[in-house]
């Protein structure tokens, strides 16, 4: 009977000194996701900045027409791949149909129908 005492006390030590360890573990990976999404959106607001600093640069005649053309050009490429992978690590879906492009709307009022609709709810009209 003592060895059962034992051997499940010494579970519950086990257990109540090692639950920290895995909570910690969990907020740590959602730390990182979150430092990652902070690292890209602070890297944005880089790339926005330089793009005003070449257009500003470009307006008050420090940059040639060829050299403001191939930095805009590189600018903005990188910002697109970075609102990519924004996206990715937000979540958002990359894909081009969207959910709101399934919603239609009344032509006459406007109203949101839905797929199996005949007749607007709120005005009548066919929407046929």
């Amino acid at each position: 009977m003592a060895l059962v005492i034992a051997v499940v006390l010494s579970l519950v030590v086990i257990a109540y000194i090692g639950y920290p360890f895995y909570q910690s573990r969990q907020k740590r990976i959602s730390f990182e996701v979150n430092h990652r999404a902070e690292e890209l959106d602070t890297r944005k607001s880089e790339i926005y900045s330089a793009i005003k600093d070449i257009e500003f640069d470009y307006q008050m005649g420090k940059l040639s027409e060829e050299d403001y053309q191939e930095l805009r050009g590189q600018y903005r490429a990188q910002a697109v791949a970075l609102l990519k992978e924004i996206d990715e690590v937000q979540g958002v879906p990359t894909s081009k149909k969207s959910k709101s492009s399934n919603i239609k709307f009344c032509s006459q009022c406007g109203t949101p129908v839905s797929k199996g609709d005949q007749f607007c709810a709120e005005c009548g009209a066919d929407l046929a």
